[in-house]
Formats: C-alpha cells, sequence, structure tokens
C-alpha cells in the first residue's frame, strides 16, 4: 500500500516531458491525470486531440453521477493538476471548488491552471493534504466530495471513506472510480498479474489492494453510506491503452516493458476481469 511520502513514478515522467514539451504522453496527462472515455469506443480516434476530450468526458462522467448543480460546495481529493475543478469552473456558476493533493508539485501545477472564470461566482483553493486525514475541513462542509481514478494511491480506502463521510452535508455525495477485480475471477486475475507484479510496482507505484464491488459494497456500509449507483463504464476507456502503446516511444528495454503492461491491462479490461467503475454513495 503506498504510504504518504512515496512518490508515483509516472509522475515523474509526465514532469520531464512538461519540461521538455516534446512528450505527446506528458501534453496528454498535463491537464487530467487519467484514463479517457469514449461515448464511441469503437469509432476512437487514437489522437492527443481526441485523448483529450475523452479525459474531459471521463471527468464529466463523475459530474453525471454527481448530479451537479450551481451553488454547491465541491472538495476535489487526489485533484491532480485540477483539471476536473477548471471543467467545472467552465460549466456552472458559484460554485466553492476545493482541491487536495499529497504531491506539492501537482498543486502548484494546479494553482496556475485553474483560475476562477471571472463574473462566474465561483471560488477556487488548492491545498497540499493527505485525503485520508482531510483536517484543513470542518464537518459536515461539502455538498459532493470526488475522488477520480485515485482512490487505489490513498493509503487506506476505509479511512477515507471516514473522512469522506465526516466533511460531506447531511444527504450529500461522494463519487469515486476506481478499477475492481470481478470476484468470480478474483483468484484468476491475481494469478495472471504475478508476471506483471515488477512492471506495476516500476511505473505505477505501490497500488492498493485489489478491491472488488462485494468488498467497496461492506465498506461503504461500515462508513455509513448508502450506495446509490455503480456504473461499468469500461468499455469507454478501452481505447485509452492503444492509445499509450501508439505514443510510447518502443525503443530500449524500457519502452518495451511499459508497452507490455499497457497490452496486459488493456486484455483483462477486454476479458472483464478488471474492471472500470463510478460509485456515487450518499451520506444520510
Amino acid at each position: 500500500m503506498k504510504t504518504d511520502t512515496d512518490s508515483i513514478p509516472y509522475f515523474d515522467a509526465i514532469f520531464a516531458g512538461l519540461d521538455d514539451n516534446t512528450s505527446v504522453l506528458a501534453a496528454a496527462f498535463g491537464n487530467h491525470v487519467h484514463w479517457g472515455y469514449w461515448h464511441e469506443p469503437e469509432n476512437a480516434e487514437l489522437s492527443l486531440a481526441s485523448f483529450l476530450q475523452a479525459a474531459d468526458q471521463l471527468s464529466e462522467q463523475h459530474f453525471l453521477a454527481a448530479s451537479l448543480t450551481d451553488g454547491l460546495k465541491i472538495l476535489d481529493t487526489g485533484c491532480g493538476f485540477g483539471g476536473s475543478l477548471g471543467l467545472l469552473n467552465e460549466r456552472y456558476q458559484n460554485l466553492e471548488l476545493h482541491g487536495v493533493n499529497i504531491d506539492p508539485r501537482q498543486i502548484a501545477r494546479a494553482r496556475q491552471n485553474v483560475i476562477a472564470r471571472p463574473d462566474s461566482g465561483n471560488t477556487i483553493d488548492f491545498k497540499v493534504g493527505n485525503a485520508c486525514a482531510l483536517d484543513d475541513y470542518p464537518d459536515a462542509s461539502f455538498d459532493v466530495v470526488f475522488a477520480i481514478e485515485c482512490i487505489f494511491h490513498f493509503p487506506s480506502r476505509s479511512d477515507y471513506f471516514q473522512e469522506a463521510y465526516r466533511v460531506l452535508k447531511p444527504g450529500g455525495s461522494l463519487v469515486f472510480s476506481d478499477i475492481i477485480v470481478y470476484r468470480p475471477t478474483f483468484a484468476l486475475f491475481c494469478l495472471l498479474c504475478l508476471p506483471y507484479r515488477g512492471l506495476m510496482k516500476k511505473y505505477y507505484g505501490e497500488l492498493g489492494t485489489p478491491i472488488t464491488e462485494t468488498a467497496y459494497k461492506k465498506l461503504a456500509a461500515r462508513s455509513g453510506f448508502a450506495i446509490s449507483e455503480i456504473r461499468n463504464i469500461t468499455a469507454g476507456t478501452l481505447p485509452t491503452y492503444p492509445f499509450l502503446e501508439k505514443f510510447t516511444e518502443a525503443t530500449g528495454q524500457e519502452g518495451k516493458d511499459i508497452i507490455k503492461l499497457y497490452r496486459f491491462q488493456h486484455l483483462i479490461s477486454r476479458l472483464g476481469l478488471h474492471r472500470y467503475q463510478v460509485f456515487t454513495l450518499r451520506k444520510g
């Protein structure tokens, strides 16, 4: 399990690519740091422009799950470079937007990237902090809390749920996404992953323990949440993998290794062993 002080290796690569302005992949993840979502994945164009639009659309899947309106107070935990809050700032009025991330580099870029839109009534604040210890935020202060494709990096899913519950107002929503292991094939998934564990740790850091939908249901109940909706959006995310493969430099052993990893992830996702799911939980 990742600790608070661990660095996620792929962020080092993103920052290096952004600094020299030569990497398509760095440009792809310079705003949102998550997969893309295509409404018609079978017709996906594997271009930078297409991926940037798909990355916006993945954030929008979370917004739809939260049933957003103007005038809300929203916290994005693990906010990355602020891309999702930037979209909210563009599309809604009178929002109080907050983003928290453990990496000061990401917060510094988010503050540069996302400025409250004039005459919108929106406010934006970014803080360096631990999503599992939201000490800067009082009880019952947010209408919506997001964790978009990042919860597997948090030190404890259980601690995070407790903190999200605490800072949400009664009736508020926690909306998050995770890559779920299909319970009936859990043993097969673990077996298939064995040859790739070293590569996953090298490029993605120490990921959280694989989790099933059933385990999330139990965790939500223990934390006091009611589950409103669970959506499997795997099919719409699948073009991410050939996009990554297309723009990864394949020379040298490192390039070959990362392409091997992308192909494995694509395969287990297509087989349904790995499922990209969006959860909506309500605080009573």
